[in-house]
């Protein structure tokens, strides 16, 4: 016999997932976002006399946000490992969201000058070390949610839709 909270319980389990992946998937459009508009943020916060110059800088911004991700990982992965998924995502979300805020809320270089570049590259350095946690502590936040027989997959199933790079090794070292 089934107990009537049951469809109470897959319900909620239901809605977990979908706020976390969602969530997730907010995240990475947030940090993705600044490279699809790379011309536009050049222009506003990085003009030089050269408009290659000018993108490159940009571009450079942008990566900073990558070389993040390992500190953001390491650092923010063991506070959630020891205040929870639930609370360390909501963290990791609000950083995300500091960063990303920071970044549309940043005058353009002609109002404010060298502080405009400066800040929308600490606004980047906020995002990739949020992202750094974020696909990571939802994986074994889904996972920690699954079922038995569904272990292995909802991980898989988190990375397939998410679809943001990760680092993987070169062919010849997985030989």
């Amino acid at each position: 016999m089934t107990s009537p909270s049951r469809p109470d319980s897959a319900r909620s389990k239901v809605g977990a997932v979908f706020r976390v992946t969602s969530g997730n998937f907010l995240e990475q459009f947030d940090f993705f976002l600044f490279g699809f508009y790379a011309t536009y943020i050049a222009a506003a916060f990085f003009p030089a006399a050269n408009e290659f110059a000018s993108l490159m800088m940009t571009f450079a911004v942008f990566g900073a946000g990558f070389l993040m991700r390992p500190l953001g990982a390491i650092i923010l992965g063991a506070y959630i490992d020891d205040v929870g998924r639930r609370k360390g995502l909501i963290v990791t979300l609000s950083i995300m969201a500091s960063g990303t805020l920071l970044i549309v809320l940043v005058p353009g270089y002609h109002t404010i000058g060298l502080w405009a570049p400066a800040l929308v590259l600490l606004g980047r350095l906020l995002q990739g070390f949020s992202a750094g946690a974020e696909l990571g502590g939802v994986s074994v936040y889904l996972s920690e949610m699954a079922t038995q027989a569904a272990r292995g997959s909802t991980p898989a199933g988190n990375r397939a839709a998410n679809r943001s790079p990760s680092w993987s090794p070169p062919p010849w070292a997985m030989a």
